[in-house]
């Protein structure tokens, strides 16, 4: 690959004698480059902050008057955004060099027998790569606003089934009451009668429970009406009453300013955490926190079932946990789910 005249490249190197070699190898096998030399980390960040200036690489010298080591590497990282970094040492040193790649750096190159031809490699590879990474980044932003979409769609349509049962089959069952109990009231008919209408009225309350339980799971309208930490309660409570497991809900902060959407997915999320217990965990106790730390909102559900086998925990096919993990980066959030065997599973969600 040819790098065309006129790429920029600020070197960030305080010694003379470096930046002059560093010179002349770019200068060997690029063609007419535009060589900046900062000689602190000031400078640096004058050169950075320039909206004038187009920089494709910086080479990083450790060792600056103002600035050296993990913190100039932290903070040369931060400042540089999606330009790669590229650090140049005297020092050969294996595992901070590791450790520089971890925090961000692109390469890591000794001075020491360093040529054209391995630091033109090295600006090759760490500017390709930063566009392939670039361009990931933007497919996996459009595929999660996809999947936000999809969401929201699937939400909108669950809230609009959800109104037709309550107020179609809802009014429906509830005629029907009306009338039984009307003809109830009839002189006219025996006791055997009455009582064969008083078990089909016991028979139409429970389909109108039914049918209200069924609009409830499909689209709370708790969450709607009194908001997201009522419908967890809600949902907590219901979850004990199905399942006989001891379920207990402590909250310990109010009640944030947020979205409907994200509230509805947080709903979700706990909703997918409980059904997973039911299902797998063989569990009987389960305890949904709800506070604040750092600032962010947390929710907890812990239980003391058998736990989740890690494989388990990283198979890209483990729907109900994907799920969950989904909505919430979708909403800004952290998913963090930790188990121990025999001993029982922590979720936490993290709302940043």
């Amino acid at each position: 690959m040819e790098i065309e005249s006129g790429y920029q490249i600020l070197v960030v190197e305080d010694n003379p004698g470096d930046f002059f070699l560093v010179e002349e190898l770019i200068i060997e096998r690029i063609n007419a480059p535009v060589i900046i030399q900062a000689k602190t980390f000031m400078e640096a960040e004058a050169q950075l902050m320039d909206p004038t200036q187009s920089y494709k690489v910086v080479l990083l010298d450790l060792s600056l008057p103002d600035n050296s080591g993990e913190r100039l590497i932290k903070e040369m990282v931060k400042l540089c955004g999606d330009v790669p970094v590229i650090v140049l040492t005297g020092h050969l040193d294996f595992y901070f060099g590791v450790k520089s790649l971890s925090m961000g750096v692109s390469d890591y190159l000794l001075k020491d027998g360093l040529t054209s031809h391995s630091l033109y490699k090295s600006i090759i590879y760490s500017t390709e790569r930063r566009k392939f990474i670039a361009a990931l980044e933007a497919s996996e932003r459009r595929v999660r606003g996809f999947a936000g979409r999809l969401n929201k769609a699937i939400e909108d349509e669950r809230a609009r089934i959800a109104r037709e049962i309550h107020d179609e089959f809802g009014q429906q069952l509830t005629g029907l009451k009306m009338s039984l109990s009307a003809l109830k009231r009839n002189e006219k008919i025996d006791d055997e009668l009455r009582g064969s209408i008083d078990l089909m009225i016991s028979e139409v309350n429970g389909s109108i429970d039914s049918v209200r339980q069924i609009a409830n799971e499909l689209r709370p309208v708790l969450i709607d009406k009194l908001g997201l930490f009522v419908a967890i309660d809600w949902l907590v409570a219901e979850f004990g009453k199905k399942t006989g497991i001891l379920s207990q809900l402590n909250i310990e902060v109010s009640q944030p300013k947020i979205d409907k959407e994200t509230e509805i997915n947080i709903f979700r999320i706990c909703q997918e955490a409980l059904t997973n217990i039911a299902k797998h965990a063989m569990a009987s106790v389960v305890d949904v926190w709800i506070g604040e730390q750092e600032g962010q909102l947390l929710i907890r559900i812990v239980d003391n079932g058998k736990g989740i086998m890690e494989t388990f925990l990283q198979n890209p096919l483990s729907m109900g946990l994907n799920n969950m993990k989904e909505r919430a980066s979708l909403i800004g959030g952290v998913l963090k789910i930790t188990s121990i065997a025999m001993e029982g599973t922590t979720i936490e969600l993290t709302l940043k």
